[in-house]
């Protein structure tokens, strides 16, 4: 049996928008070339990134990663002992660390880094399950020893015998003469496969059921994507600090499950305050609290701007207009209907709260002098949500007719694909998948439009694809502009 060295730092491969732009870009284009294999063009992504922030941690983290996995294992050594240098407390790095020096035949070194990453995170499973390896290495380097200074010590030189064969398939009559340990087979660095979560960000309430989910799930991509390209921790760390923290306490326990209660959410404007108590349970800990998270709603849904503890948190918007405050279910954060038993409101009491009636011969004024603006502006916002609802329903059409200019007519000239894409590939690529199929068939239904300004929507709905050779269902979003006098989508997820 080989050492198994495993690392689960590459399960975020993370992209946070650290700098936005162009860094943002190439921190896409990274993650993108390393899910390919590509690590030539992964590590000229990441110096870009690196040459405007370099001190950027996630950025000089990957870098490592994608040295490693292209065998360079000098390279490689260097970008962590660098990383760990400045950044002492990343378990994550010492433990890649600690593998690079074990592919390295240095089983002292990667002792070292391996302590040290449990030290730092001791619910890091792999950096523990990866220490463990070392010490069997170790101790068949020691027993070979004890029976190469004792001729008659049989004992000792079965046991290194046995874990020889253990470790690497066998022990070579050299190395047990010479009483050092059997190098153990470290493959290259690789990741955990995580099953990614669906995120729904479209209200306050989904925001935080996708946050507890894709956290319970350990899909640190999923995770780091609720956070705000603006998200500021509490404690006084560096966005990148911060992201590379997580990354380690998401993905270092062998099993995490989030749970939520008592869920309150405040809004204000574009902000929401959402207030809770969450029970974090993992393996080896668990603990409940009461926290709050600071959303801001923008063109892509909901993202955290905050987070700390429940009397810690607060608006970063003046209040402009009274509160909104409801209560949500935490189990399904859904907004329940009232209960069917629920006592019906005493016409009595009801009454005395009554606001007191108007003068007479005022309640036709006022009517004519407010209603009218009123209603022409919920007319002129209904008209605009109807609009949104048959550019998809268009959209849909021609994507189920197979024909490409119509479908792709319905994405703007400014449409951003995903994966640092550009616009002349996607588009290739979405006319070989519209025509490829020999029939197509898409669906939507229960299209939520919500309405962003005069020129701009987004939209969620279930989308039901059916083809001659696959099927699938899944709650799609997407954003769209008004040009050209019609509405077109800019951003899909």
């Amino acid at each position: 049996m080989t050492i198994r060295i495993k690392t689960t730092a590459a399960t975020a491969l993370i992209v946070a928008a650290l700098s936005g732009g162009v860094a943002h870009a190439d921190m896409d284009s990274a993650r993108d070339a390393l899910s390919r294999n590509d690590y030539s063009s992964a590590v000229q992504q990441l110096d870009a990134v690196l040459a405007k922030t370099p001190n950027n941690a996630e950025a000089r983290f990957l870098k490592g990663l994608a040295l490693a996995r292209s065998g360079d294992t000098a390279a490689a050594l260097d970008a962590f002992n660098a990383l760990v240098a400045d950044n002492p407390e990343m378990a994550e790095a010492w433990n890649n660390l600690g593998v690079l020096r074990a592919r390295n035949n240095d089983l002292e070194g990667a002792q070292a880094a391996l302590e040290k990453a449990v030290e730092i995170n001791p619910q890091h499973g792999p950096a523990q399950e990866n220490l463990g390896d070392i010490y069997v290495a170790m101790a068949q380097g020691a027993y070979a020893r004890a029976g190469e200074l004792e001729s008659d010590n049989a004992i000792a030189r079965a046991k290194s015998q046995q874990l020889a064969e253990f470790i690497g398939g066998g022990m070579s009559a050299g190395s047990a003469k010479s009483g050092k340990p059997t190098p153990p087979a470290v493959p290259n660095v690789t990741a955990r496969a995580k099953t990614p979560v669906e995120v729904d960000t479209s209200t306050p309430q989904s925001t935080l059921q996708s946050w507890a989910k894709v956290w319970s799930a350990q899909d640190v991509d999923g995770y780091l994507s609720m956070y705000s390209p603006n998200f500021v921790p509490d404690d006084g760390m560096s966005r990148s600090a911060w992201a590379a923290q997580r990354r380690d306490r998401v993905s270092g326990p062998a099993r995490i499950d989030i749970s939520l209660s008592d869920t309150q959410i405040d809004r204000r404007g574009e902000q929401a305050l959402v207030k809770f108590t969450q029970r974090y349970k993992s393996n080896t800990y668990q603990d409940r609290e009461s926290k709050a998270l600071l959303m801001q709603e923008t063109g892509d849904g909901w993202q955290i701007l905050r987070e700390g503890g429940a009397d810690a948190v607060d608006f970063t918007v003046a209040a402009t207009a009274p509160t909104q405050t409801e209560s949500v279910d935490s189990q399904t954060l859904s907004e329940a209907p009232p209960a069917d038993d629920a006592p019906a409101p005493n016409p009595a009491d009801t009454a005395s709260e009554a606001p007191p009636a108007p003068p007479a011969g005022t309640e036709n004024a006022n009517a004519s002098a407010g209603s009218a603006p009123a209603q022409m502006q919920a007319e002129s916002q209904a008209q605009a949500r109807q609009a949104v609802e048959q550019a998809l329903e268009d959209w849909a059409e021609a994507w189920s007719s197979q024909n490409v200019r119509r479908y792709l007519n319905a994405y703007s000239d400014n449409y951003q694909p995903k994966g640092g894409t550009s616009l002349t590939a996607w588009a290739k690529s979405r006319d070989q998948a519209v025509k490829g199929p020999a029939w197509i068939r898409v669906e939507i239904s229960d299209i939520q439009v919500s309405l962003l300004g005069d020129d701009r929507a987004q939209a969620s709905f279930n989308q039901h694809y059916k083809s001659n050779t696959y099927e699938d269902r899944e709650r799609k979003r997407v954003t769209l502009v008004r040009e050209d006098g019609g509405w077109r989508i800019v951003r899909e997820s």
